[in-house]
């Protein structure tokens, strides 16, 4: 369907509505979208060509200056290389007698004035014999200097400084587990060895990292670089140098045919820029290329006049709009409000249905809607509490001490063998933890009654194991006042009772420690019983029972729901072990005062 057509049905829909209130939906398809159009394509025919040009222009200019302050840094770089040169030649082995005096000392001197760009410095006769080395060094084995290329270089222009390619710096026995790379700058040199001159080589290896320093993040643009070739158009520095050794990338240019730019596509067919620059007594080539396809707008001048389009555009929005806007704004403005109110929680806000069609209809819906939220929200609050606390009463049950009819037999045995003071204490302690079990029917008890109820368990299994271990507990301060729901250590405690202290023999230790982190409180029971097995801990973890006659697994999976139930999916209990080395367990809640945590509503 053409856009005339579409816009003739939407007409006429309205034409045929006129006797209720008119659509919102209309109005502002037809004033936004015939002001958005028009004006962009009045704008786009405009100003597209001119801005573009004006954009690549600009960014041309920019970058062929920044190349020329690169190309600048880089002739210093090596003019300054090249006076290290002269200084060597002239001030040093000219006037150094070979034979009767030393020139370490001046070598030693000029490498530590500029070793953040020399790697080495060396003076070689012509049969390869190292005569100076700064630093001191040996040369690595099976190695011969008649062997380089730019020895051969230097020999066939002995009047010159010679620049040879990028090696790897191989000649000495690195101090370093590693090799640099360097170019070698080489010059023929007369030394006087007593009565006679000789020729030699001096050798500085200029450090690669250098041209990186220089050439890096010099142009504008993504994808944007330099790179550094020689003469006869063979790579000296390339900052994707990897990708270039090793076939994945390909500078198919022939330098010789650019004088200064010239816009070429690459392979992918996207279209770059190649900038060419000479360094003049080298012979070097500086290259740089730039993506014309992804140029930046960053001059002033383009922000400018985005900013002046961007105004025109939006100056002819606001007057064609401008009228519809306050009939539009008035009611949807207070409808916003009365929904905020709503969103904030108050629901008997008063909501009062006026404007388009579309937002009168709108609010009928939203004030049906908000009484009826109103409704299910007191019913869902009254459900949901009475469901947690029967899911957690459930929960809570499920923990029947089921040693309490062992601890009556050895109440009874110790009766019948006259131990009358030491049944007292197990009574006693029996008591006391079902007093602490039963806490009048509430779920929350404070940290002090459970480590009380814990230590109450203990002194009863103590005395049944016949001191097969023993117990320490260690409590940071502050922490006894705390809330926490009650009976989530004893059926950890429990098991490590009894899948860890069973076969001990006097040497068992339970430690439980109470440790508050930040907004949390960490409950950590420690044992040095025979631990368990990674698959032990992930079956006790993803709430599988481990097949023992002890049921182990079944009191901390009921610790968990109940931790989550209360506290959410961030509270949870972990597990660390290993085989013969102990078992810990971390229990972690919030640090909740009790009284805080009473008022939940979970008693």
């Amino acid at each position: 369907m053409s856009l005339n057509s579409r816009v003739k049905e939407l007409v006429q829909q309205w034409i045929n509505r006129r006797g209720r209130r008119p659509e919102l939906k209309q109005v502002i398809w037809f004033s936004f979208t015939a002001t958005a159009v028009a004006t962009a394509i009045i704008m786009g025919i405009s100003f597209y060509g001119r801005f573009l040009a004006q954009i690549k222009e600009t960014f041309r200019e920019e970058n062929q200056f920044l190349m020329e302050q690169a190309s600048y840094s880089f002739s210093n770089h090596l003019r300054n290389m090249m006076k290290i040169s002269d200084s060597l030649y002239y001030s040093v082995i000219k006037k150094t007698d070979m034979e009767t005096e030393s020139v370490t000392e001046s070598f030693q001197l000029m490498y530590d004035t500029n070793k953040d760009h020399i790697e080495r410095i060396a003076l070689f006769s012509m049969d390869g014999r190292l005569l100076e080395s700064a630093p001191a060094g040996k040369m690595a084995k099976n190695t011969n200097i008649k062997r380089e290329d730019w020895y051969w270089d230097t020999l066939s222009s002995e009047e010159n400084i010679c620049l040879g390619k990028p090696e790897v710096a191989h000649l000495f026995e690195p101090s370093r587990q590693e090799y640099t790379r360097v170019v070698p700058m080489t010059r023929i040199v007369q030394m006087t060895i007593g009565d006679h001159m000789e020729r030699g080589i001096l050798l500085i290896q200029l450090r690669h990292n250098d041209f990186h320093d220089i050439f890096s993040n010099i142009l504008l643009g993504g994808g944007s670089y330099l790179y550094l070739t020689d003469a006869d158009g063979s790579i000296i520095y390339h900052p994707h140098q990897e990708l270039v050794q090793s076939g994945y990338m390909e500078e198919a240019m022939d330098l010789d045919n650019i004088t200064t730019t010239r816009i070429v596509k690459n392979k992918e067919g996207k279209q770059g820029e190649y900038f060419v620059k000479t360094v003049g007594y080298t012979g070097w080539k500086i290259v740089g290329v730039t993506q014309t396809d992804g140029i930046a707008l960053n001059t002033f001048k383009s922000s400018m006049f985005i900013a002046f389009l961007t105004l025109f555009f939006l100056s002819i929005i606001v007057v064609i709009n401008s009228f519809l806007s306050k009939r539009v704004s008035a009611p949807m403005g207070r409808l916003e409000e009365a929904v905020n109110q709503i969103e904030a929680g108050n629901l008997d806000t008063d909501i009062e249905p006026s404007g388009f069609y579309e937002v009168w209809h709108l609010g009928r819906a939203i004030d049906k809607m908000k009484n009826n939220l109103k409704r299910l929200m007191e019913d869902i609050v009254k459900e949901h509490e009475a469901k947690r606390k029967s899911e957690l009463m459930a929960l809570q049950n499920q923990i029947n001490p089921h040693f309490l009819y062992n601890t009556l037999d050895i109440i009874v045995w110790m009766i019948e063998n006259g131990k009358k003071d030491d049944a007292v204490n197990v009574v006693t302690a029996l008591a006391r933890f079902f007093r602490i079990s039963l806490s009048r029917g509430r779920t929350v008890i404070t940290v002090q009654d459970e480590i009380e109820h814990v230590r109450n368990y203990l002194m009863i299994q103590e005395m049944r194991f016949k001191n097969r271990f023993s117990y320490e507990f260690y409590l940071e301060e502050g922490v006894e006042s705390l809330g926490t729901i009650k009976l989530i250590l004893q059926p950890i405690v429990e098991n490590a009772v009894y899948h860890a202290m069973e076969f001990m023999d006097g040497d068992g230790v339970i430690r439980i420690s109470v440790l508050r982190q930040g907004k949390d409180l960490l409950f950590l029971i420690q044992d040095n019983g025979c631990g368990m097995t990674r698959d032990q801990v992930v079956k006790l973890m993803g709430g599988m029972e481990i097949c023992s006659e002890k049921g182990a697994g079944v009191g901390l999976k009921n610790v968990r729901e109940r931790i989550r139930l209360v506290f959410g999916d961030a509270y949870d209990v972990s597990i660390v072990s290993e085989p013969d080395e102990g078992t810990e367990v971390r229990v972690k809640i919030p640090a909740i005062a009790y009284d805080s945590l009473r008022q939940r509503g979970l008693d």
